[in-house]
């Protein structure tokens, strides 16, 4: 059977995300967001997750090569600050690297044979650079294996990403066990700050970038394991955040449930072995609140032109390394000074602010 027909009928059936738009048009959008325009450690959700994307196309569109062994360009809407979403962006698919090459889409999708469920997982650990740590994620529960990826690839592309995020993140997974709607609603927050929401709406697009790795290798992952109700609620991110920048104990941050820290332990020992390994420094960086006040101003509007003051980070697969500066096949954008120190002039006029963006028409 075709690819494109099995992908349709896959989004028919609602099994499948973006593959067939892909297949059928080299065409993807994603015209919402909720960030904070004005953190500069942490930039537009789109950039953050172009690399993983360009290797996605990449398998998608391995038997699409011209002459010259290169796929066909992908044009992406992808809503951040300063992308008035008038023009896709042209992004460059970037080759998979899987010793022995790419497996097709026929083998991914359709194969029974022995092995081909450990090349779908293989396939899906190249997606975000984590051949690595193959052994002791598939140790694990799909739905902490897909934690511990999300976390790992995060901590490979912003700088900003602090042991206290980290645990927070795993407190707050770890603590949704067994937890039920109403429990969750009636969680007290005093107060409600900005980098948690933005981390939050990080987190949450992150799963989507998953799942669409997930359908394009064939479904290595139960679907159900990487849906956001298995492991992150806002409410309960925004607790856990506050409580582990104030510098709380593991137990308070986990409940006083002895059950849960050993694998609080063991999750956080995972990731930060593969930091030391890809020489990545995991540091403590307490940070005082950053409250979202009733009297803020909300503007939904791009319009304003300014450049982002990130450099996206890209894998060069010449060099087997991640690498801040303009990666291949994507648009240019102006850097600048970043850290929490630094303020442009605009941004020294203005209240912080979050942008969340409706679909724009074209």
């Amino acid at each position: 059977m075709d690819r494109q027909m099995i992908a349709k009928k896959q989004h028919i059936q609602a099994e499948s995300y973006l593959v067939y738009n892909i297949l059928r048009s080299g065409e993807i959008e994603c015209s919402n967001t909720l960030e904070d325009e004005f953190d500069p450690e942490l930039p537009g959700q789109a950039l953050i997750y172009r690399p993983a994307r360009q290797h996605i196309y990449s398998l998608l569109l391995e038997d699409n090569k011209d002459a010259c062994n290169s796929c066909p360009i992908i044009k992406e809407w992808f809503v951040y600050f300063g992308n008035q979403l008038k023009h896709p962006e042209l992004v460059q698919p970037i080759q998979l690297d899987i010793p022995g090459g790419t497996p097709s889409l026929r083998t991914l999708w359709l194969s029974q044979e022995a092995g081909v469920q450990s090349q779908r997982y293989d396939t899906f650990l190249a997606c975000f650079h984590l051949q690595t740590e193959r052994e002791e994620l598939q140790a694990l529960d799909n739905s902490r294996a897909a934690l511990c990826c999300l976390l790992l690839y995060l901590l490979g592309q912003v700088d900003a990403f602090s042991l206290e995020d980290v645990n927070a993140f795993i407190a707050q997974t770890l603590c949704l066990q067994g937890k039920s709607v109403a429990q969750l609603s009636g969680l007290k927050l005093t107060h409600v700050d900005s980098r948690a929401v933005h981390l939050g709406s990080l987190f949450v697009r992150g799963l989507t970038t998953l799942i669409l790795a997930n359908n394009a290798c064939g479904l290595p992952f139960r679907m159900d394991d990487l849906m956001a109700w298995k492991m992150f609620d806002g409410k309960l991110f925004q607790q856990k955040y506050q409580q582990s920048h104030r510098g709380c104990p593991v137990e308070e941050l986990l409940e006083g449930n002895k059950c849960w820290l050993t694998e609080f332990q063991n999750l956080k020992s995972l990731i930060c072995k593969a930091c030391l390994k890809n020489n990545r420094a995991l540091q403590s960086r307490q940070r005082g609140n950053e409250f979202i006040r009733e009297n803020r101003r909300w503007d939904s509007s791009f319009q304003r032109p300014h450049q982002s003051h990130f450099a996206p980070s890209f894998h060069n697969p010449n060099q087997g390394h991640h690498w801040r500066g303009f990666g291949p096949g994507s648009s240019r954008f102006e850097t600048g000074p970043s850290g929490r120190g630094y303020k442009s002039e605009e941004q020294n006029q203005k209240k912080r602010r979050f942008q969340h963006t409706p679909r724009w028409p074209r």
